[in-house]
């Protein structure tokens, strides 16, 4: 049975919250609830927030959401986040330590933040691949799926993943892996937060030792031999190297107009330069450095807040980059109205991986693909639609979505991330550990 959320007079709340995970539950007006209730996208307005420590602690602030009939929401990083306009939000910053062990597992808190994953693992010699950005949440990033900069090398940062110890929707602790509980750690592998609330990660660590990559500019004279000379390289490359082209559009003049290439390389810079030669041959290219680096390196700073525009256009993954696509990609960055195109090489391990390993199941990916026309705060759904027919006839050679990189919902949506199969086995296993659809995510899954 679905549990039916009633809205209760917020004193109560907080007085049986209080109660119940004591010292950890803040209202409106304190330091902690503005801290808990902030992220990427804004402030939110919960009625309350709650900032545990301890596993024991979600688990009780778990049961007490329910018996307060709250929907309850999760924030770990806060990236990626939208803001939590009702309910309880759960705010696992505090759950965020990082244990190396024996083989190079490591234990990693939900609220760490992958630039303190790097820190921490740098001095082993070690490395998980993640996302691009320091700030990006461990939690949110390793339910989601997780393209980072060793995806060719090693896979996804769910392919990484051995254990993760969450709280269900009875308020029970588990360990699911794929020896216990498999069903349900299949399905928290890009799934989400559907299943109950992930607070710590036991991942597999690569060495990372020996790294070099950096960057490459191009001017706009030539952007369609740039995309293909990449694509070239993607498609014939070692699975050492790893590389996303961005075609960035004329925004401020510190950010110049033009294919970006950021690449990296388990190898040695002269192995790096051969690999490039295509690329860096071309008579468009305004700047190269290239050099030793450390994986931390990699990561960047990410932005301090929503940019001010409205994105419209989406993602995919490829399975073919074929000359059409890049064509249809060089005609939507050459738009007079600002539009991002962004290409990031696949293959490698992350096509070795089963497509139903895990939820996300488009194995077949060459690269992923996103295209964002940069539209005015104010533009209407009317006009959004409008950019929005024209933009897909790039994303018309992509197989499906990926779920961290879209920002609309609903079933619609859901069925072009996960193809039928995955998406009913997916509701199965809701139904079976949240039969009352507790854990509503904005990707949210209705059990089967």
């Amino acid at each position: 049975m679905t549990v039916v959320f009633v809205r209760l007079p917020l004193m109560s709340i907080l007085s049986d919250l209080s109660e119940r995970v004591p010292g950890r539950t803040f209202g409106p007006g304190s330091p902690e609830y503005d801290g808990g209730r902030t992220v990427f996208y804004g402030p939110g307005d919960p009625e309350a927030v709650i900032r545990p420590t301890t596993t024991a602690e979600v688990a009780a602030a778990v049961r007490a959401a329910i018996e307060a009939n709250q929907p309850i929401s999760v924030r770990s990083g806060g990236h990626g986040s939208m803001p939590t306009t009702e309910g309880i939000l759960i705010d696992l910053s505090a759950i965020n330590e990082i244990a190396v062990h024996d083989g190079a597992l490591v234990t990693v808190g939900a609220g760490a933040h992958w630039g303190d994953v790097a820190t921490a693992l740098a001095p082993h010699g070690l490395g998980i691949s993640s996302g691009d950005t320091l700030s990006v949440g461990v939690g949110g990033l390793a339910l989601g799926g997780g393209i980072g900069w060793q995806v060719r090398t090693h896979g996804l940062t769910v392919d990484l993943v051995r254990e993760i110890e969450v709280v269900t929707a009875d308020g029970a602790v588990v360990t699911a892996s794929a020896e216990s509980h498999p069903d349900l750690f299949w399905a928290l592998r890009g799934g989400g937060g559907n299943f109950g609330i992930a607070t710590r990660f036991t991942l597999q660590a690569s060495p990372v030792d020996g790294m070099v990559g950096g960057h490459v500019s191009f001017d706009q004279s030539e952007v369609g031999a740039v995309l293909r000379a990449w694509r070239d390289i993607t498609v014939s490359s070692p699975d050492e190297l790893n590389s996303t082209l961005v075609v960035m559009p004329a925004l401020m003049p510190e950010m110049p107009a033009g294919p970006q290439l950021a690449v990296a390389l388990q190898g040695t810079e002269d192995e790096l330069r051969r690999l490039l030669e295509p690329l860096l041959s071309l008579p468009s290219v305004t700047d190269v450095s290239l050099g030793p680096v450390q994986y931390g390196e990699l990561l960047e700073e990410g932005p301090p807040g929503r940019p001010p525009f409205r994105f419209v256009g989406g993602n995919g993954f490829v399975p073919d980059v074929s000359d059409e696509l890049l064509a249809a990609a060089e005609r939507a960055s050459a738009s007079e109205v600002p539009t991002m195109v962004m290409l990031r090489a696949l293959g490698g391990a992350f096509s070795r991986v089963a497509p139903d390993a895990t939820p996300i199941a488009f194995r077949d990916a060459q690269a992923f693909f996103i295209v964002n026309r940069l539209m005015p705060a104010d533009t209407t759904d009317e006009q959004a639609a409008a950019v929005q027919a024209e933009l897909d006839g790039a994303l018309r050679f992509t197989s499906g979505r990926y779920s961290n990189f879209t920002d609309t919902f609903g079933d619609a949506v859901l069925e072009t991330i996960y193809p039928p199969e995955t998406l009913a086995r997916l509701r199965r296993v809701k139904a079976e550990v949240d039969p009352g659809d507790v854990f509503r995510p904005p990707h949210h899954l209705t059990p089967a």
